[in-house]
């Protein structure tokens, strides 16, 4: 439980000091948008698939 807080106070410490404005690609256009925005959309993700993978392999335990 500590190294998951210590971990979230430094990708919040991480997210806070990188404001900048990044270009984006997506192919056919480009997006200008702060790179805290960014940080914190890639956090969720990762946080949603690592929730989705962990409880998948809980639920499967379950059943045996």
């Amino acid at each position: 439980m500590v190294l998951i807080l210590i971990l979230c106070l430094l990708a919040v410490i991480f997210v806070v000091l990188n404001t900048n404005n990044v270009a984006i690609n997506f192919g056919l256009f480009n997006v200008k948008v702060p790179l805290i925005i960014i940080l914190v959309i890639m956090i969720i993700i990762g946080v949603l698939i690592g929730w989705f993978c962990g409880s998948n392999g809980h639920n499967q335990d379950k059943n045996n």
